[in-house]
């Protein structure tokens, strides 16, 4: 077994590998379910980042890395159900935590299954721990009641400006963070957008990405509010904003 860099010629073949192991691990009937890509969005955001562990010339597990300025994220890292229980995770965590080492940032994170002691015990051993619990919820579509700006929608000229506007706001939430990249990223692609809301006091939140008209979202969408904004206020604003931030 080897890992190397994840090519573009890899991604039919990681991309199964990644619907299997999911899949599978969540007892559905057809394992290679699911529509939502995570594989090819994640390595076109990132393909420097990215990470294949190859058995025998066959491509049997991935994982991806991104640099928000200080904070380091990675996933999905998923392994063919085949060859689970070989220590494969341990080896694709390998060249994500020398990544985030070379980086120097401040903190590194991920999400996973908080019912599986496996994945925990996994991510433990190489210093990630438990922290909070994040909820997956849904919302009927409906029209926005706010006023609001999509990153799609601003001329390419005060891209910069609003970027950095982002950086800003980002920066008031956790010193460093920078999301630049994945905002670029979801417009580049076209799989989402960034929600900016602006008060007296300049930028008071952001959400990318939310779906595009008829798109689904690629992405948990994670919101922003200034601190010591009204924080309520705002969040409800960002929610109510969403399901009509599609051009």
């Amino acid at each position: 077994m080897r890992v190397r860099r994840l090519e573009e010629r890899d991604l039919d073949a990681a991309d199964e590998v990644m619907r299997v192991a999911f899949g599978t691990f969540r007892g559905v009937p057809d394992p290679t379910f699911g529509e939502a890509e995570y594989v090819r969005t994640r390595f076109h955001a990132a393909p420097d980042c990215a990470w294949a562990a190859e058995v025998d010339g066959e491509v049997v597990g991935s994982v991806f890395a991104a640099r928000w300025g200080s904070f380091g994220f990675f996933g999905p890292l998923t392994i063919h159900p085949d060859v689970w229980g070989r220590g494969l995770g341990s080896r694709l965590l390998e060249p994500v935590i020398e990544a985030f080492d070379s980086w120097g940032i401040a903190q590194a994170g991920l999400f996973t299954f908080p019912n599986s002691a496996k994945h925990i015990g996994l991510y433990q051993k190489h210093g990630f721990w438990p922290r909070l619990l994040t909820a997956v919820m849904a919302k009927p579509v409906a029209g926005a009641a706010i006023d609001y700006v999509t990153f799609s929608r601003l001329p390419a000229t005060e891209h910069a400006g609003a970027l950095a506007a982002v950086r800003e706001l980002t920066e008031a939430v956790f010193p460093g963070l920078d999301l630049e990249r994945e905002i670029r990223a979801c417009e580049a692609q076209r799989i989402g957008d960034t929600v900016l809301l602006s008060d007296e006091g300049g930028l008071a939140g952001r959400q990318g990405p939310t779906a595009r008209r008829g798109a689904r979202p690629r992405r948990r969408p994670t919101p922003s509010c200034r601190p010591r904004a009204r924080c309520s206020s705002c969040v409800r604003s960002i929610l109510q904003s969403t399901p009509r931030a599609t051009p």
